[in-house]
């Protein structure tokens, strides 16, 4: 019987854990950057509304590895984003390490990403945002 309620507690704090972070594709369909900052600013909004801690984007890194319209353009955004309140703070995936100050915030709020592939992977393609 021991046993049931252990599991049962592992379940709930998966569960918990789950709703510290959420994952978006933003170049899914290809969109244009003021169609992907739209879709940003609602998914910052949902996550406020929701309680989640950190949202993770992926945006690509743009053709030939040289930096895309959504890499460049959505990071803009996140220094606003910052600036005005609407974020704690953000992280390139280049930066996404446990020695970079903000990422180790994130990973304190949402110890999901601790597991994160983008980890000490420098990925251009990603970025990570600090909503809470």
């Amino acid at each position: 019987m021991g046993n049931a309620i252990d599991f049962r507690l592992s379940s709930l704090d998966s569960l918990f854990l789950s709703m510290s972070l959420r994952v978006i594709t933003i170049k899914e369909g290809m969109p244009t950057l003021e169609e992907a900052k739209r879709r940003l600013l609602l998914e910052v909004r949902r996550c406020h509304g929701e309680g989640i801690s950190v949202l993770k984007i992926i945006h690509g890194y743009g053709s030939g590895g040289r930096g895309g319209v959504l890499r460049t353009g959505l990071r803009r955004v996140f220094a606003e984003y910052q600036r005005d309140g609407d974020i704690l703070g953000y992280a390139s995936g280049e930066d996404f390490s446990i020695f970079h100050p903000v990422s180790l915030e994130m990973i304190t709020v949402a110890p999901e990403l601790s597991n994160d592939p983008d980890l000490e992977r420098s990925n251009p393609g990603v970025s990570f945002l600090w909503i809470q």
